[in-house]
């Protein structure tokens, strides 16, 4: 999967649920959008209907339905080439109480909804898949909708290391990606210009009115709490009721969102060094903060060998760095870190790097590094290059010695030699929009907490919810949590949203 947050985000595919989204204010090709004057109302006047979804029995997928929902490349010319967004349909199981459609998305960006929609049903409160369609898509330029295949493959991603060996120096992963948007362009003329949130957002409100909805009801996960608070910036009176888990704020620098998660990601890695330690056989060993140590300095020194099966990348301390924010991330998913830690104390790099990888790929295997950079770059405004990245490294890993620096790495590198977008995302209080769930987890190290409280004061009509849990997102790690389930369902079901500020413990 991939990492779930935008941003880091990263592998909740193969976790088999997901992750990490930006939000809008000008509408697509360079023309004004009406939020960009004011008014909260995305839909441009001459935008035709889409005709209502032709369902189809999913292969592979029993109980499924399949389908397409055509969307313009360039909304400022609706009449002109177009998008089939694959969509998936797992139908409510008391049709006699079905409330209406539950669209989601999972996050990264980049996570196929079409391939991981069996995946967050089973997460879902039982309520809420007895009473809502739940329908999962694939974005522009992901999975079945003409997915970008361009980028440095996932083991090269992986494999990119963070900090600088000297100040000054630029930030070794920008090497990486220097050629990133060029590539992209040319392997999808004419479409990578249209993959940006602004789009996605109006293509949301194209799914709604093909499901048949009045109003939407959103779900969104790490980046797709982004997806959301941008389309309610648009189409603030076209939601029903949003729930946004794993906080993205939109408009936050890229540079400011390294920061955030540098102190996030170094307190949950801490986190498992302590409860680890407590165990009676803590898989990492006795002192699981001295093999990481150890493998963290022998890695930086001699990386290991590639770990074949076609894979002739070496191991460094990059597939440290994505492996350990893979499990932090998703604890139950990736539970082999522990091991794999050992196993590369004793020359044995295989098991991490498969952790390392895995976070850069879909559920099927395809590589994210594509849509998740062109969304990620062309939704900030902010670009540092190479050194002004390599400086913010050199400043963090000062600061937090363990991840600082591949923070920045996560959250930037992929942009430090993209161009600058045309329409990035703004920050908006989507005023007009019903209540809307906000949930934060103070040990997400992929989506801090802090995010989930800003995006919360941001919304006109945010409502701050605190699940007390480990890992990124309440749903991916903590759907069983009886008091998250009854709070989500009262509010998707029936729509009355609980006190702000109210915790799960």
């Amino acid at each position: 999967m991939a990492p779930v947050r935008r941003r880091a985000t990263s592998s909740l595919a193969r976790a088999g649920a997901v992750l990490f989204v930006a939000a809008v204010l000008a509408s697509c090709g360079g023309a004004p959008s009406a939020v960009a004057h004011g008014n909260g109302q995305g839909a441009l006047p001459f935008d035709p209907p889409p005709a209502p979804v032709a369902w189809h029995a999913c292969a592979g997928s029993p109980g499924e339905r399949c389908g397409t929902v055509p969307v313009p490349v360039d909304y400022a010319h609706p009449r002109g080439p177009e998008i089939d967004l694959a969509v998936a349909e797992h139908p409510a199981t008391d049709p006699a109480k079905r409330v209406g459609a539950l669209v989601f998305n999972p996050g990264g960006p980049g996570e196929s909804g079409v391939q991981l929609l069996p995946v967050v049903v089973a997460l879902l409160p039982p309520e809420v898949v007895a009473r809502f369609d739940v329908i999962g898509f694939d974005e522009r330029g992901t999975g079945q909708s003409d997915a970008m295949t361009c980028g440095p493959s996932p083991a090269q991603a992986a494999s990119a290391t963070s900090l600088p060996k000297a100040p000054g120096d630029p930030l070794p992963a920008a090497a990486v990606y220097r050629t990133l948007e060029q590539t992209c362009a040319a392997g999808h003329p004419g479409v990578l210009a249209s993959i940006d949130t602004t789009n996605a957002a109006h293509d949301l409100d194209r799914i709604r009115q093909a499901l048949g909805e009045r109003r939407l009801t959103f779900l969104g996960l790490s980046y797709g709490t982004l997806l959301g608070a941008a389309y309610a910036a648009l189409f603030p009176h076209h939601v029903r009721a949003m729930v946004l888990d794993g906080a993205v704020v939109p408009g936050q620098s890229l540079a400011s969102e390294a920061r955030a998660e540098a102190p996030a990601l170094e307190a949950s890695l801490r986190h498992f060094f302590a409860t680890c330690a407590a165990e009676p056989a803590c898989p990492a060993g006795p002192d699981p903060a001295a093999t990481y140590a150890a493998v963290h300095a022998a890695l930086a020194a001699h990386p290991l060998p590639p770990p074949g099966n076609g894979d002739t990348v070496p191991v460094t301390v990059g597939d440290l760095d994505n492996a350990t924010l893979y499990y932090l991330s998703l604890p139950a998913l990736a539970s082999s870190y522990p091991s794999a830690l050992v196993a590369a104390e004793h020359g044995n790099g295989q098991p991490l790097a498969a952790l390392s990888v895995g976070f850069w790929e879909d559920l099927d295997g395809a590589s994210l590094v594509g849509p998740q950079w062109a969304y990620l770059c062309q939704d900030a405004a902010d670009h540092p290059g190479p050194e002004a990245a390599g400086a913010l490294a050199t400043s963090l890993h000062r600061r937090y010695p363990l991840l600082g620096a591949f923070s920045v790495t996560v959250n930037l590198a992929g942009c430090t030699s993209w161009p600058r977008p045309t329409q990035p995302v703004v920050a908006s209080r989507a005023a007009g929009a019903p209540p809307i769930l906000v949930i934060g987890n103070k040990l997400d190290p992929n989506t801090p907490f802090s995010a989930a409280v800003a995006l919360a004061r941001q919304l006109a009509s945010g409502v701050l919810v605190e699940w007390e849990g480990y890992g990124h997102t309440w749903l991916l790690n903590g759907s069983t949590d009886a008091c998250m389930r009854a709070l989500v369902s009262r509010y998707l079901v029936a729509g009355i949203a609980p006190a702000n500020g109210t915790r799960c413990p």
